[in-house]
């Protein structure tokens, strides 16, 4: 007989930035980003001077099928390497049918998204909802100097993850620091 998944709920803590029940926490710090930033020797540098955390997922799991969603919180720190700011690592679905909702909760963010050789970008603010469309590759930057990104997301439990294709395809855009605001090169 398989397991009925009973209704949950989770509490998003303004304080710190996470949900107040969670199932799993992942960070990632400069040492777990090698191959993302376009500097690679200062990444690498960065990451013998203190290895900062980079960004953190707070997420409350569920079985891994269909008909079923998985939701997190996550904080992207501020922060730069050679002034590319801080970022996810980016990722497609493993199951390129499925799409994804970002909203974002605080400070400034950027979604970038790529399709082959077609890129969109969206301002991610709080209170912005961001649709990603089924097969486009993702990834959300801290465009702040000074504040956490902090951004809620939704997406398929049978989507799977695909951080490897993001390596082999990088993303055309990056958003780097242009004085107290940023510009995509």
């Amino acid at each position: 007989m398989e397991k009925v998944l009973q209704p949950f709920f989770t509490i998003f803590d303004e304080n710190r930035n996470a949900f107040t029940r969670y199932s799993s926490y992942e960070e990632r710090k400069l040492s777990d980003m090698k191959g993302y930033f376009a500097n690679e020797a200062r990444r690498q540098q960065m990451e013998e001077q203190g290895n900062p955390i980079v960004y953190r997922v707070y997420k409350q799991d569920v079985p891994l099928k269909e008909g079923e969603l998985l939701h997190c919180i996550t904080m992207i720190e501020p922060g730069h390497v050679d002034g590319e700011f801080f970022m996810t690592k980016g990722h497609y679905h493993l199951n390129e049918d499925c799409a994804e909702i970002y909203y974002g909760q605080k400070g400034k963010g950027l979604l970038l998204m790529q399709k082959g050789d077609r890129t969109e970008t969206i301002e991610m603010n709080p209170g912005t909802v961001a649709y990603i469309p089924a097969g486009w590759g993702h990834r959300t930057v801290n465009v702040s100097q000074h504040e956490p990104f902090v951004f809620f997301s939704v997406w398929p439990a049978q989507s799977g993850y695909n951080y490897q294709r993001a390596l082999d395809e990088p993303f055309q855009k990056k958003a780097v620091v242009d004085g107290d605001s940023y510009k995509l090169v």
